[in-house]
């Protein structure tokens, strides 16, 4: 019966040897024994394996074999198998208790019914970091434009027409922090009204006063002092380099190093290094890491006349703050300058994510020309404007009352809109109210304001894909007026007959377009500014063909690329 019970344990361990489930029959099958527990948590490490076939075995190494099988012995020999097995035991590891292994053997077999851990989840990345996502939603945007919006822009020549940004996104604006647009006319306190949000700072290039004052297009971007980095690494510059080196590295850095060194915030230099540093525009213009490349369109006439301001403040840490210069009244609006200040408002309001547009209570005056910078630069822009009343402590609460009511009435005629656009009042300046009847309000004011400046970091990248699928739409929207254009002129025998004929009447093109592409008509474009474009137009017989494959793929990307 033991040697029974011995060629059962070994004709399981045999077929079983890697399964825990024949583990455990062995240790059922052994009924506590300490030898056959000891023989389960000791394999045999090697085994001499004697054939037996007929009587080519000698009898004289059976009887061996009959020998070592008793329990002192170092060989055992297994009866009534085929195979005559000679297994060494190990003698040099002391066994473990029988109950202990017992207990090993149990607590391996309850792992079983545990899941194991997917290697493949290891490797993915943290989704709980904001800027990790952020600049991997980024990424992805560049990605989608640069691979399937830009070649159509660029197939139907879409940067003579009035989309978003009036030309190619560039990879400098992607990267950019949000950007904040200052413009009012002169002497409403725009350059006052930055200094309070700096906390009282001066800034480089800053000058106040009653007159028309600021004459330069001014971006104030974050940089930090050198002389602080200086002092937080000076132990670790003695040990590498020593200071001698540092001092003759830094003076050896050259223009443009210093530029981009304190765009990153890393260098801040020049004549007057305590507070800041100006650059001019033609610098920033080729400065890659500023969103500022395309505004060598407008010449140096107006590059001349544009300037960066980099300083350490804790807001443009997180958006750059745009100051204009003032909104003048009468001809000297347009024959002072040697610039199209419009035109180039339009091109900073396309790239902001916020325009504030500042009055004074003292002297509230919407002029022409005004209204016709406001005009130029909403079209795209609506919901990024606010509006700032200014100096409100300066009336009393009966003024105060009135001017509020003649400034809504202005912006009502200005914005044909039903909706109300965003009004905060208060005096944004650090010195005490002359008034304070309305103190409360002016305080709650001035935090919803602050409180919308610094999260526009938080919303930057959503912001950035809800322009990219506007951009999208109106792309789409402008190839199919331009196909629908082109059928018309190629079935026309007087053409240029036809041409006039369509520029006149652009409405009625766009409802064909609409019921022929079946398109919404909220995303038509303004029908004046696309009749200014087309009048630059000679031939529209020349416009590329849309076949039904590139609009599928332009809907794609809107319903499946973006949202995944």
């Amino acid at each position: 019966m033991h040697s029974g019970k011995r060629v059962i344990r070994k004709s399981i361990y045999s077929h079983l040897r890697c399964g825990r489930w024949g583990i455990l029959l062995l240790l059922l099958l052994c009924g506590g024994n300490s030898s056959s527990a000891a023989f389960v948590a000791h394999p045999p490490v090697s085994s001499i394996a004697i054939r037996s076939r007929g009587s080519d075995v000698a009898s004289s190494d059976v009887a061996a074999a009959k020998v070592g099988s008793s329990d002192n012995s170092p060989l055992r020999m297994v009866k009534n198998d085929p195979e005559i097995i000679l297994e060494p035991q190990q003698q040099e590891v002391a066994p473990e208790p029988a109950q202990k292994k017992k207990n090993k053997i149990i607590s391996s077999f309850k792992q079983l019914g545990k899941k194991k851990k997917d290697p493949d989840e290891e490797q993915l990345p943290d989704l709980s970091d904001p800027s990790r996502n952020k600049n991997k939603l980024i990424s992805n945007l560049k990605e989608i434009y640069k691979e399937s919006v830009l070649p159509i822009e660029r197939k139907f020549q879409l940067d003579s027409f009035c989309l978003p940004t009036n030309g190619e996104i560039q990879d400098a604006e992607f990267d950019a922090r949000p950007m904040v647009l200052l413009m009012g006319q002169y002497s409403t306190g725009k350059t006052t009204f930055i200094r309070h949000l700096l906390g009282g700072k001066d800034f480089p290039g800053m000058h106040i006063g009653p007159e028309p004052t600021t004459d330069t297009f001014m971006a104030l971007i974050h940089g930090e002092d050198d002389n602080n980095k200086k002092g937080k690494s000076s132990d670790s510059a003695k040990n590498s380099r020593g200071d001698a080196d540092v001092n003759d590295d830094a003076n050896s850095l050259n223009a443009t190093t210093s530029i981009k060194a304190s765009v990153k915030g890393k260098i801040m230099s020049g004549d007057d290094a305590s507070f800041g540093k100006i650059i001019k525009g033609n610098s920033l213009t080729v400065t890659p890491e500023l969103p500022f490349s395309s505004l060598s369109q407008f010449g140096a006439g107006f590059l001349n006349s544009f300037v960066g301001s980099i300083m350490d403040a804790p807001l443009l840490r997180s958006v750059t703050l745009i100051d204009t210069p003032g909104i003048l009244s009468g001809e000297k609006q347009k024959l002072n300058r040697s610039y199209d200040f419009a035109q180039t408002a339009k091109w900073f309001a396309d790239r902001s994510d916020l325009i504030l547009l500042l009055f004074d209570a003292d002297k509230l005056d919407v002029s022409d020309e005004l209204k016709e910078v406001v005009t130029t630069i909403r079209l795209h822009n609506n919901d990024k404007i606010r509006c700032v009343l200014n100096k409100a402590d300066g009336v009393s609460r009966e003024q105060l009352v009135r001017v509020y009511g003649s400034l809504m009435w202005s912006m009502g005629k200005l914005f044909t809109s039903p909706e109300v656009i965003r009004v905060y009042t208060g005096s944004f300046w650090d010195e005490p109210l002359v008034h304070d009847d309305f103190k409360d309000m002016f305080r709650a004011d001035e935090s919803l304001l602050v409180r919308e400046l610094t999260n526009l970091p938080t919303s930057n990248a959503e912001r950035k894909v809800n322009q990219m699928v506007k951009r999208i739409r109106l792309v789409k929207v402008h190839v199919c007026i331009l196909d629908h254009l082109r059928r018309k002129m190629r079935r026309a025998i007087r053409k240029q007959k036809t041409r006039r004929r369509l520029i006149s009447n652009l409405d009625q093109v766009f409802d064909e377009v609409q019921h022929r592409f079946d398109l919404p008509r909220g995303d038509m474009p303004d029908a004046g500014e696309f009749a200014a474009c087309l009048e630059e137009m000679e031939d529209f017989s020349v416009f590329p063909k849309v076949n039904r494959k590139l609009l599928r793929k332009l809907d794609e990307l809107i319903l499946q690329t973006i949202p995944a």
